[in-house]
């Protein structure tokens, strides 16, 4: 007789809630089944069904709204990865040209000064701007096919790249906390998967 491999299931969102609790619980419990939607598991598992309604439903109440449920997990967890995902693509889609010269100022930097391993971790190119919104907009509509741990470690190494790139001691704080936040939720999703 074989032996069935049995996965831990993705939790189910219940998608009519989503935004319409004030119960902390219960916006936590949507919060966490919304992105588990999105990421999956550590297999890359998820309900191809259910994500596409969940992204229907994205389009029409605002992506804001989710993403709003969202900010308030903690850093590691599924829900608290996509918030920081969302809020770098944002910040990519409002101040592109900054953000470039910020990346390449980080780039210089990092070359001339200590390396690229302390940052990349694990990723083996640095990626700019359109290659990291690119990703988040594909995980974010749920159709990124790729392994979210490099998606989240190429998140990581970019916002690294660019904290390097920063003369401004808080800007450059908040972002090596990103980074630091990012390359965390890899770590964890390759372990068996945010929570």
């Amino acid at each position: 007789m074989s032996q069935r491999a049995f996965h831990r299931p993705v939790p189910l969102a219940d998608l009519d809630a989503v935004g319409a609790s004030d119960d902390p619980v219960a916006r936590s419990e949507t919060s966490h089944a919304t992105a588990a939607l999105l990421l999956g598991d550590a297999q890359g598992n998820r309900d191809e069904a259910a994500t596409r309604r969940f992204v229907e439903l994205a389009d029409d109440i605002g992506f804001e709204v989710i993403a709003e449920m969202w900010s308030a997990a903690p850093a590691v967890s599924a829900p608290g990865a996509l918030w920081r995902l969302y809020a770098l693509r944002q910040w990519i889609k409002s101040a592109p040209r900054a953000l470039a010269e910020m990346f390449s100022d980080g780039q210089r930097r990092v070359t001339e000064g200590i390396g690229y391993d302390e940052i990349l971790a694990g990723v083996e190119l640095p990626a700019g701007p359109d290659e990291v919104a690119h990703a988040i907009d594909e995980i974010l509509v749920g159709a990124f096919r790729g392994d979210v741990v490099i998606a989240l470690l190429r998140a990581s190494a970019f916002v690294g790249i660019c904290a390097a790139g920063t003369d401004d001691h808080d800007t450059g704080a908040r972002l090596r906390q990103l980074s630091e936040d990012l390359s965390d939720a890899a770590v964890a999703h390759r372990r068996g998967g945010l929570d």
